[in-house]
């Protein structure tokens, strides 16, 4: 919860107008860090032009114009006076209201003897009424140590029956009068610990709002204001608190004496019950605001939207939603295929013709997501089995029940725990604040100017995807980049320029390593022997830092940021000590990158990257660094979808139908050179992964291009399955082209308005998307050529 939140939340709603206004502070600071960005653009165009007018102008021209826009450090000051002032102005309203509560509320504590001895005949309570008064408050266990209280049976009354049952004349207690001093002693008691609270609270937002100004603004605020001005004014100084500590206790013993026969626990329980009841109150109605007013922010953006469009069914009167009607649609679409591609004989063998239908409607159901993309994969095993498309080596249909055995050990390999272990090191390294720390530091040095920071955050967007994978890197990229937007001014042309350059370089950032994306996991499952992270790297990262460079190149040919904007908020390292647990996450990286990197070495002894991937999820969840809740929050939905895929796979290998079309399209290419047939799929993959997703694309495609290579005079099937799963990654048009993409379109500015439109992808996404292509099959045909492949 922000603590703006918890402020509100916690405070006392008679008072609120009176604690320190939190978000206005932060508005105020926020708004400084805009002005401060401004100014230094308009000092450094302002000194552009004097250099300029240098030859043309004399110099009292040219003091006039830096006159006109003053220097960085005076707007500095000039800003830093600002919040000084407001900040003042909050503790001046938190000193005075303080000052008149405590008054006030000392006051009735000091009157509370007189009204307790003009309430009874001599000053307090019989010690009989006190005696019943303890024994009602008494715990069980207490009670069964007063031994001689259990001599005759004692029925509870409450404190209000017990007064009535007693004669004021014989007892010379005026009741009523009882009854309301006791409630004004709660009352006060209530009140104290409010204002208790209320120093408590306002302490606190001092101390983060500072903070705040200091991280934001680069200030020195924090220290010196809270020791001279914060801890020295009447509510925070120590005297102050333990004044309010003495006369809280003090009221706790006057109740006790008056009610409880002295028993102080007893008193202090019974005063808390009616503080958390008061406390209770307080926040259910505070919650009730806070929640209207969302409801109301929640309309306003309703409001402001097209609304729901709805198509009527039919040769019926009703309605559905446009989105669920295309649902409904494709999914018959896909029903229909598989119906009438099961009753066509294509392949003339059962066994591939039923294979053959199963992989169109599995292809149909992915590219149109009629269902979750992780739904339609959950279905192929359910399809492949009953459909008997599983074949034994000598070309038998294989029983149901070995049939199900061999679906289902597809679909967990050596593969699927490599993914695992990539989710483990990603999940480690967010969570701890390494890849943040890093990116920030790295982004603090891209000094102020527009282009220098868009390399940095898509050379920071590259590199992150290696590690914490394609989906993970822009949404914590684009949270690092929010100190830019908020300073931006309306329909800036830097904003959709940045989060453009981080999306498409964490798309291009999909190629770099075997865990980088979903689609390389799928890639890596049809290459025999497995390539290895050091024949990956050499393959991909060439391709990748240029095509993230040209990237760069079109981005500021298109968009022009230093014209717009030639200076930015700079971002803030982020700050705090290396620890233990992060060096310990660290080594554990590094150990099994460089384990996987020589995995090809030690085939012998380890097997697979799958065995390695195990080092850590028991190195991370057994020493406590991940938990239970970590494990939840995995990509289970990827790993789902990437086994539907080798289920999938599996099939179509088995049933003979995937050997038979890799036949029919070597017959029509076995005579083109193997870079002419990879520019061949890489053209194809690049069109079908620009209109859906690139796991999909590399599902349906890949083991195509596997069996392909096999088959061809000179099997080249590793260099041909390993770019095709590269140009998977190439795909980059449109907003539904990868997940980074599908991040990025649905950013909005503060107005509720998208950073970005599908035109915004056209323009830069489809000549990166050619070049990177156009890279795999020359520069990365030539590197897989010159490894062996």
């Amino acid at each position: 919860m922000k603590f703006s939140h918890t402020l509100r939340f916690n405070a006392v709603p008679d008072w609120i107008d009176y604690y320190v206004a939190y978000d206005n502070l932060k508005k105020l600071i926020f708004q400084i860090e805009k002005e401060r960005v401004e100014a230094a653009t308009a000092y450094h165009r302002s000194e552009a032009s004097s250099t300029v007018s240098d030859n043309n102008s004399s110099s009292n021209q040219d003091h006039d114009i830096e006159s006109a826009h003053p220097s960085p450090p005076e707007t500095l000051q000039g800003s830093e006076d600002t919040f000084l002032g407001a900040l003042d102005l909050q503790l001046d309203k938190v000193v005075d209201f303080y000052s008149t509560k405590e008054k006030e509320l000392y006051d009735q504590l000091e009157q509370l003897p007189n009204v307790l001895a003009t309430t009874t005949t001599n000053g307090g309570i019989y010690l009989q009424e006190q005696q019943q008064q303890a024994e009602f408050e008494r715990s069980p266990l207490e009670k069964i140590d007063s031994t001689p209280h259990l001599d005759k049976p004692h029925r509870k009354m409450s404190f209000e029956s017990r007064f009535s049952t007693k004669s004021e004349g014989t007892g010379g207690i005026n009741v009523e009068a009882m009854l309301d001093t006791r409630s004004l002693m709660i009352t006060l008691y209530v009140s104290l610990s409010e204002l208790e609270s209320f120093v408590d609270l306002n302490k606190i937002a001092f101390d983060k709002i500072l903070k705040k100004h200091d991280k934001v603004l680069d200030g020195n605020l924090r220290e010196p204001y809270n020791k001279k001005m914060v801890q020295e004014s009447l509510p925070f100084t120590p005297q102050s608190t333990e004044t309010l500590r003495l006369h809280i206790e003090r009221l706790e013993r006057m109740y006790a004496d008056t009610f409880c026969n002295g028993k102080v626990e007893i008193a202090v329980r019974q005063m808390k019950t009616h503080l958390r009841d008061q406390i209770t109150y307080d926040r259910n109605t505070v919650w009730r605001d806070m929640i209207g007013q969302e409801r109301k922010t929640l309309n306003a953006h309703v409001v402001e939207q097209q609304p729901t469009k709805t198509v009527r069914i039919p040769f019926t009167k009703y309605k559905i939603p446009s989105d669920l009607f295309r649902q409904i649609y494709c999914f018959l679409i896909s029903i229909a295929a598989l119906i009438i591609l099961l009753n066509v004989d294509v392949f003339h063998v059962r066994e591939e013709n039923y294979c053959f239908a199963l992989l169109i409607f599995s292809a149909i159901m992915w590219a149109t997501e009629a269902i979750p993309l992780y739904a339609t994969s959950l279905l192929i095993p359910f399809l492949a089995v009953p459909l008997k498309i599983i074949r034994n080596d000598d070309g038998t249909t294989m029983a149901a029940k070995d049939a199900a055995s061999k679906v289902f050990a597809s679909m967990f390999s050596g593969t699927i725990m490599m993914l695992l272990g990539g989710f483990a090191l990603a999940a480690a390294l967010s969570k701890y604040g390494i890849a943040k720390a890093f990116a920030s530091h790295v982004l603090s040095r891209a000094g102020t100017r527009p282009r220098w920071v868009l390399l940095a955050n898509m050379l920071v967007a590259g590199f992150l995807s290696m590690w914490i994978s394609n989906v993970a890197t822009p949404v914590l990229c684009f949270s690092l980049i929010d100190p830019i937007l908020r300073t931006l001014a309306d329909n800036s042309r830097v904003a959709p320029c940045l989060l453009l350059g981080i999306a498409l370089a964490s798309c291009i950032g999909g190629m770099t390593s075997p865990i980088s994306s979903p689609q390389n996991i799928v890639t890596l499952e049809y290459m025999n022997p497995n390539p290895g992270w050091g024949i990956w790297f050499a393959a991909a990262l060439p391709i990748s830092v240029i095509s993230v460079f040209v990237c760069w190149g079109i981005l500021l040919l298109v968009y022009r940021p230093d014209r717009c904007t030639p200076h930015l908020n700079k971002i803030k390292p982020t700050k705090g000590k290396v620890t233990y647990s992060q060096i310990y996450i660290m080594f554990i990286t590094l150990i099994t990158i460089a384990l996987w990197c020589a995995e090809t070495a030690m085939e012998d002894s380890i097997g697979s990257t799958g065995v390695i991937a195990a080092v850590p999820l028991f190195m991370f969840f057994g020493t406590g660094i991940l938990k239970k809740d970590d494990l939840h929050q995995f990509l289970w939905s990827v790993v789902v979808l990437a086994q539907g895929g080798m289920a999938l796979g599996f099939a179509v290998t088995s049933s003979g139908l995937l050997e038979d079309i890799a036949l029919q399209i070597k017959d029509g290419i076995q005579d083109l050179d193997a870079i002419a047939i990879l520019c061949i799929f890489a053209c194809l993959i690049l069109v079908f992964s620009t209109f859906v997703s690139h796991t999909v694309a590399a599902l349906i495609i890949v083991p195509i291009v596997q069996q392909v290579g096999e088959n061809l005079p000179v099997p080249r099937a590793n260099l041909l399955v390993m770019g095709a799963g590269l140009a998977c990654s190439a795909g980059m048009a449109l907003p539904v082209s990868g997940y980074p993409n599908m991040s990025a379109v649905m950013l909005e500015n503060a107005a509720g308005k998208p950073y970005l439109t599908s035109k915004d992808f056209l323009i830069v996404g489809i000549p990166t998307s050619i070049f990177a292509t156009v890279l795999i099959f020359t520069l990365g045909y030539g590197i897989l050529s010159g490894v062996g492949y």
